[in-house]
């Protein structure tokens, strides 16, 4: 009989999973931990910061879909019951690493330096949280996980050394089975032709050239309203201030929705649009293609490698250029031609694409 090679083991920090919703690096975390599970080629641990968490509790806090329930098993448990978790193996952070040398062999992932490379565009609180523990945090990483080719570069163009042991870890969209089921039993969707801008307000998003672009005499006899989704960040208050009532009509904003809300709002929209300046990934670029969608999207950072073929693009400081793109990709045979390659581009982000260079990292 021949004997079974035992699998790898991991460890991969949840932390990110304890937020109550889930967006950006939540949903990044969740989708990584199911790509590898999915695999099948390595054991997962799963840890926060010190302690070991049972993967039966990751599994019913991702069915969840929420942190709370994972915050109230920790809370509820005695501190005798905390298990720590197992320094001899691997142990992967899908974002910022907060602590050190908790293993002997540790990796982090680097999603947006936009601190780093556009440090007027942060309050400072935020430049300090991600720049102070960087060069310490890439230095003990045996292996830098970047989310794009464009992280990678900017990356490597401040700390060259890093280069060598940095690895693309670009992740893929999923929507629960059960949203399609869901959506059919829901009122349709009754906006008008709408183009739906996901971002918080805050200068590195640049959604203040949308306000601006409402001036714009096509934009203004464009029959598309815009809905904003996301919350209000560092300077919403002055940006919209400027909107005159005849431009406030034709922007819609719906704070932060869930992800069924989301997707219902993709679903039906034309297409989306990204305004910003820099971008790690653009997730909602490839959430969007999924559903058949093009993007409109500003010509920087890493829209190209993401979006490919399944979008138009605008310099993102430019009104006129944001109002030619958009007047294109209004135009329902551009549509109809983009969204077979906006499908296609979403496909190549998959699960199995997302845990190969994880797998290959600890020799799965």
């Amino acid at each position: 009989m021949t004997e079974t090679t035992p699998k790898p083991r991991l460890t991969l920090d949840i932390t990110p999973l304890l937020e109550d919703e889930w967006t950006g690096i939540s949903v990044f975390t969740r989708r990584l931990a199911q790509a590898l599970e999915r695999s099948g080629r390595v054991e997962l641990d799963y840890g926060i910061r010190m302690t070991r968490i049972a993967a039966p509790e990751v599994r019913e806090t991702i069915r969840h879909g929420s942190g709370s329930f994972l915050r109230g098993r920790i809370n509820g448990r005695p501190s005798d019951a905390f298990e720590p978790i197992d320094s001899s193996l691997p142990l992967l952070y899908p974002s910022v690493k907060e602590n050190f040398g908790l293993a002997r062999r540790e990796a982090s992932t680097i999603h947006d330096i936009s601190t780093l490379v556009m440090p007027e565009t942060h309050d400072q609180a935020n430049v300090a949280y991600h720049l102070e523990p960087l060069r310490d945090q890439i230095t003990s990483d045996e292996v830098v996980f970047c989310v794009s080719e464009a992280t990678r570069a900017a990356l490597s163009d401040t700390f060259p050394w890093v280069a060598p042991k940095t690895r693309l870890l670009m992740q893929y969209a999923d929507w629960p089975e059960h949203f399609p089921l869901l959506d059919r039993n829901q009122p349709t969707v009754e906006l008008g032709r709408y183009a739906v801008v996901i971002g918080t307000i805050e200068p590195r998003k640049n959604l203040d050239l949308l306000l601006r672009a409402l001036e714009h005499p096509s934009v203004i006899a464009s029959d598309l309203t815009f809905i904003v989704i996301g919350r209000r960040g560092w300077l919403a208050d002055q940006a919209l201030a400027r909107l005159r009532p005849q431009a406030q009509q034709k922007v819609k904003f719906t704070g932060f929705v869930s992800e069924f809300v989301k997707y219902r709002l993709l679903k039906a929209a034309e297409f989306l649009i990204l305004t910003s300046v820099y971008e790690g990934f653009g997730i909602p670029a490839v959430e969007a293609m999924s559903l058949g969608k093009p993007v409109l999207a500003s010509l920087t950072s890493s829209f190209p490698e993401v979006i490919g073929d399944g979008g138009v693009f605008f310099d993102p400081f430019s009104v006129d250029e944001f109002a030619a793109g958009l007047k294109e990709i209004s135009d329902p045979r551009r549509i109809a031609e983009l969204a077979p390659l906006a499908l296609q581009q979403a496909a190549s982000f998959t699960p199995d694409r997302m845990a190969a260079p994880v797998l290959e990292w600890i020799g799965a």
